[in-house]
C-alpha cells in the first residue's frame, strides 16, 4: 500500500469510473460531492475505511446522496459501507474497501491483537467487520478501529497505552515511535484525496 499506489492500474480504473458516473449524472448534489472528497482515499482503495458522521434529512429520511452512493458501489463489490447508529441528527456510517481491508487486517500481529479484544477466530473481513459495527453501538469507543481505518499497528498499540511507544506528533492521528511509516502511510491517504479532489473540483461550482 505504501509503494507508488496511484500509480497502480485499478487505481486508475477507479478513478475514470468515478468520472464516468459523475458525468453521466444530470445535476450534482452539493453533500455528495463534499462526501466524495472525505471517502476519495478509500473509494480508490487505499485508504481501507472511512468512520464519518453524516447528517439526516429533516424528518429522518435518508441522506439523498448516501443514496446515491448505495446505487454507485454496486459498480464495485470492493466498495461498501454500512450505517452503524443513529443519534442528534446524523447516521454513523463505517464506508470500507474490502480488499484494501483485508489488507490491513490480515498480518499475524493484528490478528493477534483482534482475537485478544474478542474478534472471530476464524477470520473474514466481513465477519471483523460485523463485529466492529457490534463494538462501535457499545458505550466504550473501539480504539482498535484504527486498524480498519489503515493506521500504522504501532500507532494503534501507542494510542492505547503502550508503555514503549511515546508520542511524537499528530499528522493526521496520533504518532507513536518511528514516524517514518506513519508519515509514509499519511502521504499515500493525502495523495489519493487529492487524485479525487482534482476528479471532482470541477463539478463543485
Amino acid at each position: 500500500m505504501e509503494t507508488s499506489i496511484l500509480e497502480d492500474q485499478e487505481v486508475f480504473e477507479q478513478l475514470k469510473g468515478m468520472s464516468d458516473w459523475l458525468n453521466k449524472k444530470p445535476c450534482y448534489d452539493g453533500y455528495l460531492i463534499r462526501l466524495l472528497d472525505l471517502i476519495g482515499s478509500t473509494m480508490v482503495g487505499v485508504k481501507p475505511a472511512e468512520l464519518l458522521n453524516i447528517p439526516i434529512n429533516e424528518g429522518g429520511t435518508k441522506n439523498l446522496a448516501l443514496e446515491e452512493l448505495r446505487v454507485y458501489f454496486l459498480r464495485d463489490k470492493n466498495i461498501k459501507f454500512r450505517e452503524i447508529k443513529k443519534q442528534k441528527g446524523r447516521v454513523q456510517v463505517l464506508f470500507y474497501h474490502s480488499t484494501s481491508l483485508d489488507n490491513a487486517l490480515c498480518s499475524k500481529a493484528s490478528l493477534r491483537f483482534l482475537r485478544g479484544l474478542g474478534y472471530p477466530e476464524q477470520y473474514s473481513v466481513e465477519g471483523y467487520v460485523d463485529f466492529l459495527v457490534t463494538r462501535l453501538n457499545r458505550k466504550d469507543f473501539p480504539h482498535e478501529i484504527g486498524l480498519f481505518l489503515g493506521y500504522p499497528f504501532k500507532d494503534v498499540l501507542g494510542y492505547i497505552g503502550h508503555p514503549s511507544l511515546k508520542l511524537v506528533k499528530i499528522n493526521g492521528w496520533k504518532i507513536y515511535g518511528n514516524d517514518k511509516l506513519s508519515n509514509k502511510r499519511y502521504e499515500s491517504f493525502s495523495q489519493a484525496r487529492k487524485k479525487v479532489r482534482e476528479l471532482i473540483s470541477p463539478m463543485v461550482n
